[in-house]
């Protein structure tokens, strides 16, 4: 991609002009300041400032690769050099160059992690705008290491255009799984973008053969679907949404959904105050605008409450996803078929999208289901006998079909972790007991009766039990809602060796491609102009490495300025920009 030139700026972290005098020289080829006396001669110390200097530097570098904090003034910046005036003269093209050295370094110890690592990578791509209207991608890697942990790394960050070649989405995608040489562990993408997945979909077949006939491995934004929905129903009732924006909000609309669900609840349980008489002047909804909006509040409530549930909870794994949709799809459902007819119709539509969703998505949601040992096909068998319907009954059967199949070419896949175990009524005295009968027989002439002895054995012992047998008939874990599904599976690897891997395949599976507040925005999203004012290739390194950062590691570096506190509100209000 070429340098977006009219977006790239230079800037100081902080001009001073006391700070070096008039002939203080800012110009080395890194950006680094150096110390000089008033009369432009070096001072005695100037070699010991520039060690710290060069320290600052190296920090402010290790601080914007590791936190949402871009050191280009402000508060920040100013407590800083408060604290030490050698903050003062670091320009930040020293910091940039410090990004990209610290960027090489974590990119060549995420390059060794992801090629030794022997499971699936789930991949998610989203879109993201600046107020000049350019795109950017960032593409994600999802999956699980060794270590039992989750990973989201960002794997490229940069702008797009709709032209042929790199520069395009698929374009892009495809140059950066080629560079990081990942194709053959690709299992799935996620992304709202409909075109080309063809392309990416070949070049990841050319490495590896996709599960389910490939059936799994374009995947549809949970995010995206629910955002979808509640559209359709906020335009029912736009002109009202509108009013109670002018009478509550200054006219001023929300462009995240969950705060319009808020507002309307707010306002249709605080409607009374609109009869006072300093609302006489202002448009007011009617008694039937009220009506709707209360139906629409009913009607949304299942959605904000399972979005809040997958959207808000960090790190989630596949696993959460399904019930909550399951609550979702009962509620349209149910409202599809009121006796409302405003209702019944906005109710008709949301569950015409969320149908086409459910049947793209049941499959993978049902597999992360069952390897959750709360859930196995017991919740299964739960949500036919609840909700009743042939569809239901039906995806029991799909669902068990499905997982003997994935676990039939598991096993094939992996035969020297298989760990098939037999009846556990059959122990191991009893096949002794047998064996030592065999050895005495064998010491007797007659073949016939050892031949009808062994038929015997054969005709009466029990079958080895697989893994998924014996997991599937132990009975499910109590639910709780702070059980750690990884930390399970990492203890029970060495007894389920072959579903272990299923599960580290399955589990970080991105059902969603925007998470937390992102997942409420009605609107496109929009970097901060400081982040596209950088260099490309800096903009990408800082994403980059900030996703590569441990989280233990991230507080280390807050604790070592003593303002933890103050890197929190400034990265809140970053997220609250972008």
């Amino acid at each position: 991609m070429e340098a977006d030139h009219e977006n790239y700026q230079t800037n100081d972290v902080e001009s001073d002009g006391d700070a070096c005098g008039d002939e203080c020289d800012h110009g080395s080829d890194h950006g680094d300041s150096h110390g000089c006396s008033s009369d432009g001669e070096r001072s005695v110390n100037d070699d010991d400032f520039d060690f710290e200097q060069r320290n600052a530097s190296q920090f402010l570098g290790l601080l914007t690769c590791a936190r949402n904090v871009l050191p280009l003034g402000g508060m920040f910046m100013k407590m800083l050099q408060i604290s030490d005036p050698v903050f003062k003269r670091v320009s930040f093209d020293s910091i940039q160059d410090d990004c990209l050295k610290l960027y090489k370094e974590m990119k060549e110890n995420t390059e060794q992690v992801l090629r030794k690592f022997d499971g699936q990578i789930g991949l998610s791509v989203d879109i993201l705008r600046c107020q000049k209207g350019y795109e950017y991608m960032c593409l994600k890697a999802h999956f699980i290491a060794n270590d039992w942990n989750l990973r989201n790394w960002v794997l490229n960050f940069r702008r797009i255009n709709a032209s042929w070649g790199d520069d395009c989405l698929v374009g892009a995608i495809l140059k950066s799984l080629k560079g990081w040489d990942i194709g053959n562990k690709i299992a799935n993408i996620t992304f709202l973008n409909y075109e080309g997945i063809d392309e990416v979909k070949d070049y990841v077949q050319e490495a590896k053969k996709l599960q389910f006939n490939g059936q799994l491995f374009r995947l549809y934004c949970c995010a995206d679907i629910f955002k979808r929905m509640v559209q359709a129903a906020f335009e029912a009732i736009a002109g009202t949404i509108s009013t109670i924006d002018d009478l509550m909000y200054f006219g001023k609309p929300s462009c995240q959904w969950d705060a319009t669900y808020d507002r309307l609840k707010t306002a249709f349980e605080e409607k009374e105050e609109f009869g006072k008489e300093e609302y006489n002047d202002w448009d007011k909804p009617s008694a039937d605008e009220w009506k709707k909006v209360e139906g629409i509040c009913k009607l949304l409530e299942s959605l904000y409450n399972a979005a809040k549930a997958l959207f808000e909870t960090k790190d989630a794994t596949a696993n959460i996803y399904l019930q909550n949709l399951r609550e979702v799809r009962a509620t349209l459902t149910k409202e599809a078929n009121s006796s409302d007819s405003f209702i019944r119709a906005v109710a008709a539509e949301m569950h015409k999208k969320f149908e086409k969703y459910w049947k793209n998505m049941f499959l993978v949601l049902a597999i992360a289901t069952v390897m959750d040992p709360r859930c196995k096909i017991t919740y299964f068998e739960f949500s036919s006998s609840k909700y009743g319907g042939d569809d239901d009954t039906a995806e029991v059967s799909t669902v068990v079909m499905a997982i003997r199949s994935l676990y039939d070419d598991y096993s094939i896949q992996f035969p020297e972790t298989e760990n098939p175990v037999s009846n556990p009524t059959s122990d191991s005295g009893g096949e002794s007991s047998r064996q030592v009968k065999r050895e005495r027989l064998s010491s007797d002439d007659s073949s016939n009766q050892l031949q009808d002895y062994q038929q015997f054995i054969e005709s009466t012992s029990q079958p080895l039990k697989s893994e998924l047998d014996i997991y599937l008939e132990e009975p499910v874990l109590p639910w709780t809602q702070d059980f750690n599904i990884l930390s399970w599976w990492r203890a029970a690897c060495p007894r389920y060796p072959i579903l272990s891997r299923i599960a580290r395949d399955y589990l970080p599976v991105p059902m969603s491609v925007a998470t937390s507040m992102d997942a409420f925005f009605t609107i496109d999203r929009e970097i901060s102009p400081r982040y596209a004012s950088l260099r490309p290739d800096v903009m990408n390194a800082i994403m980059c490495t900030r996703s590569w950062f441990p989280d233990e590691l991230k507080s280390t570096i807050g604790s070592a300025l003593g303002c933890e506190e103050m890197l929190e509100d400034m990265e809140f209000v970053e997220d609250l920009y972008l």
